[in-house]
């Protein structure tokens, strides 16, 4: 439980700066292309050394690359439409909760009531934090749509890596996947731009790609490890991460609500991480 709760974290704050660097980009499609793009390129020499998915991991594989790559394409709709401190916490939003019910459902995940008191505050922080009257509609259904597909690819994340001989085999191939989508599918709607996109946006899609690397290897860790209500929670306290870049490196306005939802959501990892271990 501990090696789990401390990928999960990893992945909150990995994932806090991955996601700032999308926000803070130009054409983020083309950030996203080269995240891809990165990855595929980091694991291509681990295919050599890792299991070839089986028969029975491959639709599982195809899906969550199928998920994925939607959920991109909607977040970056999201970004271009509301800042940062918004559309970030309500794409998170109701994930926890709705994972964590989820999880119980679908895959036979079991939480302590004090890991479901965690897991409701952690959801409450990130409504409070999301909930602004000033955000524009469309940002916020993005961003909601967004959230859903979270739900959505963590369930199937959650049950595919476990279904995989070893969390290593499913990330590998993941990427593999991610990358051969990803970067083709940015080059072919920014087609007869991609170059000069590339030599604007390369350092910061390529350091993005690197940072979401060890974002989603350590989230899939924690998936194979943990509920995954618990490790959706303990995630998304990246939030709290990120709410402290959109205020110091993005230089967007930070209220009393969201600091005290970032606080929240805190106080919700923590209890979550007490629960696993009650």
């Amino acid at each position: 439980m501990i090696e789990g709760a401390a990928l999960a974290l990893t992945a909150a704050v990995s994932g806090a700066v991955a996601h700032a660097m999308l926000k803070s980009g130009r054409d983020k499609l083309v950030i996203r292309g080269l995240v891809g793009l990165t990855g595929g390129l980091l694991v291509l020499p681990f295919t050599l050394v890792v299991s070839f998915p089986t028969p029975a991991l491959w639709p599982w594989l195809v899906f969550a690359s199928a998920l994925h790559t939607i959920y991109q394409l909607v977040l970056v709709r999201a970004y271009d439409a509301a800042d940062f401190s918004v559309a970030y916490p309500l794409a998170r939003g109701v994930v926890p909760v709705s994972t964590a019910l989820l999880g119980i459902v679908l895959l036979g995940d079991r939480l302590d009531v004090i890991a479901w008191i965690g897991v409701v505050t952690v959801t409450a922080g990130l409504l409070l934090i999301s909930l602004r009257r000033a955000a524009k509609w469309a940002g916020l259904q993005w961003a909601a749509a967004a959230g859903l597909l979270t739900t959505t690819y963590t369930i199937v994340d959650g049950h595919a890596v476990r279904l995989a001989p070893d969390a290593a085999t499913f990330i590998v191939w993941f990427y593999i996947l991610d990358g051969a989508t990803m970067f083709p599918l940015a080059a072919l709607l920014r087609r007869g731009r991609m170059a000069a996109l590339i030599r604007a946006e390369g350092m910061k899609g390529v350091t993005a790609g690197v940072v979401s690397f060890v974002t989603y290897s350590s989230a899939l860790g924690a998936l194979r490890l943990l509920p995954v209500g618990a490790a959706s929670a303990l995630r998304e306290t990246s939030v709290v991460f990120g709410t402290a870049i959109a205020r110091f490196g993005l230089k967007e306005q930070v209220d009393a609500r969201r600091a005290v939802g970032a606080v929240m959501i805190a106080l919700g990892g923590a209890l979550t991480i007490v629960g696993l271990h009650h």
